[in-house]
C-alpha cells in the first residue's frame, strides 16, 4: 500500500454497489437504512492511489462535530474491501494499516467517536494503540458486546425446529393452528410496539416512533423488510420486522401483546422468519444482539453462535 488518504463521498449508487465486497457490510451501512433513520451521516473511503480499500459509514449530530451512536444501528464501523487473491498475511497487515489511519482521522476531525464495529472485526490493535505511548493523550475505549448469527448455509427447512430448544418446539406445536400474515398495517406494528415497552414502564419518545415508522416503511417499499405478524383468534399477538441485505437476515424490530405472552405465538413467527429468509437464500441471520438476560435466552434458544463485537468511544482531549 501506498499512502492512505479518508476521503469523502457522495456516490451512493458506487457506494451501495460496493457493499456486498465487503465481509463487515451490513443492512446498516446501505444508504436507504441510513436516510430511514432521519439523522446526518457521511460516507468515507479510504483510498490507497485510486483505490478504494475500506468504506466508513458515520453518522454525525446536528453540529458535525461528533460521531454518534444511531437508534436500531448495531453494527456499522469500518467495511474492509480486499483483494480476493491476497494472502492472509497481507490482509492483516492491510487491515491494521487501514485501521491505524481512521483511528487516527477520526481522533482529529471529531470531538468525540462513537462507532459500532462489525463483529467481523477482529483486529482492534490500531484503536488499542493509538497514542500508545503518551499516557496523557486521548485514547480509545472498547466495549465488548454480543449478537447471536444463524448458520442457515446447508440448513433444510426441517433443521430449523429440531436444532432449536425443545421449549421453542413445544410452543411451536401449541401455535401451530395460528395465522401467519405479511399484511400487518404500520401503524398496527406501532401501536403493539408501543404496548410492548409500556408494560415495561418505558414510554417511546415521539422521535423514536417516528424512526421506526420511517424504516418499517422505507424497508417494505424498497423491497428489503418483511413485516409479519401471528394472529390467534384474541388478535395480533406478536409481530416482527425483519430487514435483508445481500448475505443476511436481521430481526431488528419486534413487539408482542403482553397479554399473550404464553401463547407461543412469537416462537411460531421466528420460525416463519428463519424459514422465509432461507428461502430468500440467505447464509445467515442475525439477532440483532443478546445483550439483555430475557430476550438473549429467547434468541440463543433457536441455536445460533455467540458472536463478539465491539463499540469504541475516543473523547478528544482539551487543547
Amino acid at each position: 500500500m501506498a499512502a492512505l488518504s479518508l476521503l469523502e463521498t457522495t456516490d451512493t449508487a458506487a457506494w451501495d454497489a460496493r457493499l456486498p465486497q465487503s465481509p463487515q457490510a451490513t443492512v446498516y451501512c446501505s444508504t436507504p437504512f441510513l436516510t430511514a433513520l432521519g439523522g446526518r451521516y457521511r460516507l468515507f473511503e479510504v483510498r490507497d492511489g485510486q483505490r478504494t480499500v475500506a468504506l466508513l459509514p458515520l453518522s454525525e449530530d446536528a453540529t458535525g462535530e461528533r460521531v454518534v451512536a444511531m437508534p436500531f444501528t448495531p453494527h456499522q464501523g469500518l467495511l474492509f474491501l480486499h483483494d480476493a487473491a491476497a494472502p492472509n498475511r497481507q490482509r492483516v497487515l492491510d487491515e491494521f494499516r487501514i485501521g491505524e489511519l481512521v483511528a487516527a482521522e477520526l481522533a482529529t476531525r471529531y470531538r468525540e467517536v462513537r462507532l459500532s464495529l462489525s463483529w467481523q472485526v477482529q483486529d482492534l490493535r490500531p484503536f488499542l494503540w493509538h497514542n500508545y505511548h503518551e499516557a496523557e493523550a486521548s485514547h480509545y475505549s472498547v466495549s465488548p458486546r454480543y449478537t447471536a448469527v444463524l448458520d442457515l448455509r446447508g440448513l433444510g427447512e426441517e433443521d430449523v425446529a429440531l436444532q432449536a430448544r425443545a421449549c421453542r418446539r413445544q410452543e411451536a406445536r401449541k401455535a401451530a393452528g395460528f395465522e401467519l400474515r405479511d399484511d400487518i398495517a404500520v401503524d398496527e406494528f406501532l401501536a403493539l410496539y408501543q404496548l410492548t415497552f409500556s408494560r415495561q414502564d418505558i414510554a417511546l419518545s415521539d422521535d423514536t416512533l417516528a424512526c421506526v415508522r420511517r424504516i418499517v416503511e422505507a424497508s417494505l417499499q424498497g423491497g428489503w423488510g418483511r413485516l409479519a405478524g401471528c394472529i390467534t383468534p384474541q388478535g395480533l399477538a406478536a409481530a416482527t420486522l425483519f430487514v435483508y441485505d445481500h448475505a443476511r437476515a436481521y430481526y431488528l424490530l419486534a413487539a408482542n401483546d403482553p397479554t399473550q405472552r404464553n401463547s407461543g405465538a412469537a416462537t411460531r413467527l421466528m420460525f416463519s422468519n428463519i424459514v422465509q429468509a432461507q428461502r430468500k437464500g440467505l447464509a445467515e441471520l442475525d439477532f440483532v444482539g443478546v445483550n439483555s438476560p430475557a430476550r438473549g435466552d429467547f434468541k440463543l434458544s433457536f441455536n445460533p453462535a455467540l458472536k463478539l463485537y465491539f463499540d469504541l468511544h475516543h473523547v478528544r482531549a482539551s487543547a
